[in-house]
């Protein structure tokens, strides 16, 4: 009875340090993208230290892995990511390089933040290379829909509340306040956009269908015949035929893609070419979701009124 009692006072009293340091010193969560970065800091306050790998304007699909990475996440006390395969190219082989048992899949630190969201453009049928570099299961991009970033705040939320229950009220409460921020800044967007509903635009990549169904507006087409792969002269020609029958007054393409075929479509068309932001940073002014979805919706206002 002693030993057991003794037993189970040590235990409690390695939960109460280790619960003291990690109030003291964070969380050390590492995170795929600047999305997720800004949801945990809004959820987890000065409870949470995080860490994001793909920044800096990079594609999330292709991320250069370097050293400093495998470090971050030997030390991480977390790992979340997007999910739905965006970051298959890169995370797999890097979690397992940096051999942190307890945040690779399956096991009790790791999330994959897609839970609870309804997945657009699921394939059908057998997925292979003849479909280009296909989302295998599903459009991957829904944090661009604010409802969705709701849903991965909960879910997010609800992880870390699991594996730091010491800090479940201050999670609570960063969660609650976010959900309010994001609700309030999304009726702003939403009446904003409201005198286009209906509006087509072009995309470079399909990645803006949850941001087009969210908002009422409508994808004509993308640049990219499949994802990934670079269009011909007479897929490009079909395309502006499609625009100038639909109306099309906005091409729409992330940072890190070649200026050339907008450009020039835009020229074609009389379209406006804009260069939208999908993550928070890849755009001076756009350090937060909030930032960017302004920066992303006023811009798309401004070129449709014309």
């Amino acid at each position: 009875m002693r030993k057991s009692l003794l037993l189970s006072i040590l235990i409690l009293s390695i939960f109460c340090i280790t619960s003291l340091v990690q109030a003291k010193e964070g969380l050390n969560v590492v995170v795929t993208t600047q999305d997720l970065a800004d949801i945990v800091r809004n959820v987890g306050g000065n409870r949470v230290q995080v860490t994001t790998i793909c920044r800096d304007g990079q594609d999330p699909h292709f991320v250069e892995v370097k050293p400093s990475y495998l470090r971050s996440l030997q030390k991480a006390d977390a790992f979340i990511e997007t999910g739905l395969s965006l970051e298959i190219g890169w995370a797999p082989s890097l979690l397992r390089s940096a051999g942190n048992t307890k945040i690779m899949p399956g096991n009790s630190n790791f999330l994959e933040a897609s839970a609870g969201i309804k997945v657009l453009e699921v394939p059908t049928g057998k997925v292979d290379r003849t479909r280009g570099d296909a989302h295998p299961d599903g459009n991957p991009h829904y944090s661009l829909s604010p409802t969705n970033v709701k849903q991965m705040a909960r879910t997010i939320t609800a992880f870390l509340k699991r594996i730091d229950p010491a800090g479940a009220a201050q999670y609570d409460n960063g969660y609650t306040n976010y959900w309010k921020a994001i609700d309030a800044a999304d009726k702003r967007w939403k009446a904003a956009l409201k005198p286009y509903a209906g509006a087509s635009i072009v995309t470079y990549h399909s990645t803006w269908i949850y941001f087009t169904n969210h908002f009422g507006l409508k994808v004509c087409g993308h640049i990219e015949p499949k994802p990934g792969v670079s269009p011909s002269s007479a897929q490009l020609n079909n395309l502006v035929a499609n625009m100038q029958a639909s109306h099309v007054k906005v091409i729409v393409a992330e940072p890190w893609f070649s200026k050339s075929i907008p450009t020039s479509l835009a020229k074609r068309t009389g379209c406006k070419y804009l260069t939208l932001p999908i993550q928070p940073g890849y755009i001076p002014g756009t350090s937060t979701y909030i930032q960017m979805m302004d920066y992303n919706v006023n811009s798309l206002v401004s070129a449709l009124s014309k």
